[in-house]
């Protein structure tokens, strides 16, 4: 027995060093690795040599592009009013009666002299007719006395104080004449009834408002400008009026009148703009915005604002080149508005130029054009313009 078990336990000492031996060092008869495969371990890769490079690749950026555009600028001054007429009057009753007439109704075009209304007259016509026996009287009694004067059988004094009695008699005879006409009153010019205050059979009283009319041709607008902005402007400079800040243009109009002095609560100059065919499409009271053209620049290259980007104290573009990537362009811009800005140096006519996309970019960063668009202008203040032949010859 004592020999039996130290023989076993080599036996099975044997056994196990064999098999261990046999975990880790394969038969030849194994497969090879593949390339990218870790020997020993099928079906994962290598982590080293080309398995890593076909895992990274370079970004692509979508970006939306538009390309520079020549143009005429026009700088301008903006502010906004109310629409008035050209004259307005409100006018009164300057007797006391019954209203016979109206003859005109609210909104009606009216000409000069056309009768308005007509106001009781009977009264009237009796105080004429009673200053008219006084002023006869008058007259007849200065001449008996001037008769009686002249044989001396009255004073001086009597002559001129009779004299003085047909005078007042004659006053008082015009003045019922005048107001006989007040109870007819007519229009003093050309123009449209804006409001009748009577009704047939109302009774009025002196300081009544009748009617108003007023002169719609033309429309003005009063604006008033800081006084570093009216430097820039002149009497019969160009005006534009629009019912919206950016919207289409209505009509146009002229600068009449600017004011020689500064408001002291506002510290601003009042500029009356006139707008000569304004009525045709706006009435009276409406508020609209005003655009003055200050100057005119020709043979200017413009990009979308949204182009321009900064880069600490450097104003760049990105512009698109032939092989889908972007270049970073440093410009030297000019005039700019909310919409576009000039470009002095740094570009050619034609450049695309990257309008959506641009915080992701850097100097030839590779990219992919989902849209162009052209730049969006507004048609006042730009005028697309045609390349001309000679490029060098833009300013």
């Amino acid at each position: 027995m004592k020999t039996v078990f130290p023989r076993l336990f080599a036996v099975v000492a044997l056994i196990s060093i064999g098999w261990f031996s046999h975990g880790f060092f394969p038969q030849s008869s194994e497969k090879p690795a593949t390339p990218g495969q870790r020997p020993g371990f099928p079906g994962r890769p290598s982590m080293g040599g080309a398995g890593y490079a076909g895992m990274k690749s370079e970004e692509v950026v979508p970006v939306e592009v538009s390309s520079t555009l020549l143009a005429i600028i026009r700088e301008r001054v903006r502010s906004s009013g109310i629409l008035e007429p050209e004259r307005e009057v409100s006018l009164l009753s300057r007797v006391e009666g019954t209203v016979d007439k109206v003859s005109v109704v609210e909104g009606q075009k009216v000409s000069k002299g056309q009768l308005l209304c007509a106001i009781d007259q009977e009264e009237l016509h009796i105080a004429a007719d009673l200053a008219l026996i006084e002023l006869q009287q008058a007259q007849a009694n200065l001449n008996r006395l001037e008769g009686l004067a002249s044989s001396g059988d009255s004073s001086k004094e009597t002559v001129e104080n009779a004299r003085f009695a047909m005078q007042r008699a004659k006053a008082g005879h015009d003045r019922a004449l005048i107001d006989l006409g007040h109870s007819q009153p007519s229009v003093l010019f050309d123009s449209v009834v804006v409001r009748r205050g009577i009704e047939p059979g109302q009774y009025v009283r002196v300081g009544d408002e009748l009617f108003t009319y007023a002169d719609f041709e033309p429309l003005r607008v009063r604006i008033f400008l800081p006084e570093s902005e009216v430097t820039d402007i002149e009497k019969g400079q160009r005006c534009v009026l629009r019912t919206e800040s950016d919207g289409p243009i209505v009509t146009e109009g002229v600068i009449e009148r600017i004011s020689p002095v500064i408001d002291r609560t506002s510290l601003t100059v009042e500029v009356l703009v006139v707008f000569p065919e304004a009525a045709v499409n706006l009435r009276p009271g409406a508020f609209v915005h005003i655009d003055v053209i200050t100057r005119t620049l020709e043979n200017r290259m413009i990009i979308p604002r949204k182009a321009l980007a900064l880069r600490g104290n450097r104003s760049v573009v990105f512009r698109l080149l032939d092989d889908e990537t972007v270049q970073e362009v440093e410009v030297i811009t000019g005039f700019e508005n909310d919409s576009i800005v000039v470009i002095e140096e740094g570009l050619g006519i034609g450049d695309r130029l990257v309008v959506q996309g641009i915080d992701k970019l850097k100097d030839r960063s590779k990219v992919s054009v989902y849209r162009s668009i052209p730049v969006e202008v507004d048609e006042l203040t730009v005028e697309p313009m045609s390349v001309p032949e000679n490029p060098l010859k833009l300013r």
